[in-house]
């Protein structure tokens, strides 16, 4: 069931617009309009227009700074609690996020801020903290999406050492300085410092994501975020 977003009482509001979004869209669209008009209609016995492929697009440039992900002049910012060993939070990790990514963190409209809510036992700390040792070495994303593809489960032993290490060589770390960080537990205590923040905003579960004084949890679905967000994107630029 779908998660409805409730405002938190006494949150902050985070929302500076400053873009015209809803213009560049209508133009867009009314371009858009004109050139199929224009490629529907034809002439008889005209020869046909020779097929010029398109250069490929090149990928979008996203600020990322540590568990941060989108630029810090977004107008909303998006924080996410969640447990590696969660499984919800997977599936958010490898489907909803990536739309919610493509739609507004690469335009710039939202930026997302990852948060540990350690729920589950030992090795969902020992993966949020690796998880950090790699944001030092600012491999933080690469590192959650193999994780988060890894379905760790609560009930059974599959984050171990190995396994954390596999990942760090797959998204090119260190390995020297990720073992030193991850054998010190040098992060745990801000592992345990993000829980207590979300405690006191009202997370009691995983994932949880807490927008502009609006939090749900649970899964929703990407048309669920994208209601809310455009409602505050909108709400922003008046």
């Amino acid at each position: 069931m779908d998660s409805p977003v409730t405002k938190i009482p006494g949150a902050n509001r985070r929302v500076v617009g400053r873009r015209a979004f809803a213009a560049v869209a209508a133009v867009a669209v009314a371009v858009a309009a004109l050139l199929i008009t224009l490629g529907s209609s034809g002439c008889g016995n005209s020869s046909p227009s020779p097929t010029v492929s398109p250069s490929p697009s090149p990928s979008p440039v996203v600020f990322i700074s540590g568990t941060t992900k989108g630029s810090p002049d977004a107008p909303l910012t998006m924080f996410m609690y969640s447990d590696f060993q969660c499984y919800n939070c997977q599936e958010f990790a490898l489907t909803t996020e990536k739309e919610l990514e493509e739609a507004y963190v690469e335009t710039e409209k939202l930026r997302l801020v990852f948060k540990h809510y350690v729920i589950f036992d030992e090795e969902s700390m020992r993966a949020a903290m690796a998880s950090e040792c790699a944001a030092e070495q600012e491999k933080f994303w690469p590192y959650y999406d193999l994780l988060m593809q890894t379905r760790a489960s609560p009930w059974e032993v599959d984050i171990t050492t190995a396994t954390l290490e596999s990942i760090a060589q797959a998204v090119r770390l260190n390995m020297a300085a990720f073992n030193t960080c991850l054998q010190s537990e040098k992060y745990k205590e801000k592992v345990d410092r993000d829980k207590e923040e979300g405690e006191a905003l009202g997370v009691t579960s995983t994932p949880s994501f807490i927008i502009d004084g609006g939090m749900a949890t649970g899964h929703p679905p990407f048309a669920k975020f994208q209601e809310v967000i455009e409602q505050m994107l909108q709400e922003s630029a008046n």
